[in-house]
């Protein structure tokens, strides 16, 4: 799964027009203004949602369109969402800001198709709505927790590719997350689950709105926040960056490979499947047929090396300063500090035992240990890192493992410190 919370998409939107110059707070805090009107009748838009992607920094524009958001220095991402118009995303620095800006947002193109898949409310499409909270979601006691507010704004279809489901939002969705305290406003822009794969990938922004908790509530939604982000992606990438590996928990080692015990030989499977031809016996067949089935399973099992890595194998410094992920091969990050769900482990020994697992075994060994394993994949040339613990391009980083596991009950925003 690639990382669920900050996926950010390419936009065919407009581009803004700066009116002012730009003045920063002298005791480090920002703020970012403007306008938000309709990018052809230039009226402005009330009660749109404008937010700093991954974050708890967002507002409501008033009657005028306006919006006022504070903000601590640093590099962001502002989102604006209104139904019936295309997701907006800004880029900025607080070194660059400007004094106010009018951000002119096009109405989105209505797909008749679509419209048509809008309006199916069958038992086909509860079905696809229960898949798709589970791969959303997520699994863990966090995820299982949540509860998506207005379901009916989602298109799910099933049916163009009966070997994946589809999803797209017509308005930003609204998740509870009890568990954390959080209500999240995520617009999410893309969502697909492989089912022979068993991948699931989804892009958006997410926002975090805090709950108004009683006070006997907000020590233990503490406590299963610092829980929730501790081992998480966001977690390690943060401590990558900062160069605290080891007081935080994180061991990065190398892969072995090694032939799956499990699966039969290529020269065995053929074999078998020329004596099937010729046994007539059903009882004998079946046995042959359990053999060949065993074909789909990987050739390799992975185990933890005992070799590790240090973040000077993993990262290089651009002249700019700039930090990225640059190594090459698949590595294993593990979590010391805490196992890993119940449910997860029952998950994943159940998918070894039915041989249903497309994808690697992980030896005993690794299964056996109690921590938090995640295999990582750099899927392009380098990655960048910062220092709240998000990296760009998203997809250019592939997780399975654990981290994949948790999904959006578990999301963080990139603000969080566990000292809050």
């Amino acid at each position: 799964m690639y990382n669920k919370g900050m996926v950010i998409k390419k936009s065919n939107l407009l581009i803004l027009l700066i009116l002012f110059l730009s003045i920063g707070k002298a005791n480090g805090q920002y703020s970012i203004k403007g306008k938000v009107v309709d990018a052809e009748s230039f009226q402005p838009l009330p009660f749109a949602t404008v937010f700093i992607n991954n974050s708890t920094f967002g507002d409501i524009t008033n009657q005028n369109g306006d919006f006022l958001i504070d903000i601590p220095a640093g590099t962001y991402e502002l989102v604006i969402s209104f139904m019936g118009y295309q997701a907006f995303k800004f880029p900025f620095s607080t070194q660059e800001l400007r004094d106010s800006y009018e951000f002119r947002i096009l109405q989105e193109t209505i797909d008749l198709k679509e419209a048509e898949v809008e309006e199916i409310r069958d038992d086909l499409w509860h079905k696809n709505l229960e898949i798709f909270q589970e791969k959303f979601l997520g699994s863990t006691s966090n995820g299982k927790k949540c509860k998506i507010l207005n379901p009916k704004v989602l298109v799910l279809d099933g049916e163009t590719d009966e070997t994946k489901l589809f999803a797209r939002g017509r308005d930003v969705l609204e998740i509870e997350n009890p568990n954390l305290g959080y209500t999240i406003k995520y617009v999410l822009e893309e969502f697909f689950h492989d089912f022979e794969s068993n991948v699931t990938v989804f892009a958006g922004y997410p926002y975090f709105i805090e709950q108004d908790l009683p006070r006997r509530r907000k020590n233990k939604v503490q406590e299963q926040r610092k829980l929730a982000f501790e081992g998480s992606i966001t977690h390690f990438i943060r401590t990558l960056y900062h160069d605290q590996l080891k007081e935080e928990g994180f061991v990065v080692n190398k892969i072995d490979r090694k032939p799956n015990p499990y699966r039969p030989s290529d020269e065995e499977i053929e074999a078998t499947k020329l004596l099937l031809a010729e046994t007539r016996a059903w009882l004998r067949r079946d046995s042959l047929q359990q053999v060949i089935k065993k074909e789909n399973l990987p050739k390799e099992m992975i185990d933890i090396s005992k070799d590790s890595l240090t973040r000077e194998d993993l990262v290089k410094e651009a002249r700019n300063g700039f930090l990225f992920l640059t190594y090459e091969d698949p590595f294993f990050v593990i979590f010391e500090k805490e196992a890993e769900e119940h449910n997860y482990r029952k998950q994943l020994l159940n998918q070894q035992r039915s041989n249903s697992s497309k994808d690697r075994i992980f030896s005993n060994q690794v299964n056996a240990l109690p921590v938090q394993i995640t295999k990582l994949t750099l899927t392009g040339n380098a990655l960048r890192l910062f220092d709240d613990g998000s990296y760009f391009h998203p997809y250019d980083l592939y997780l399975d493992g654990y981290m994949a596991w948790e999904k959006i009950g578990d999301l963080m925003p990139f603000n969080y410190k566990p000292s809050d």
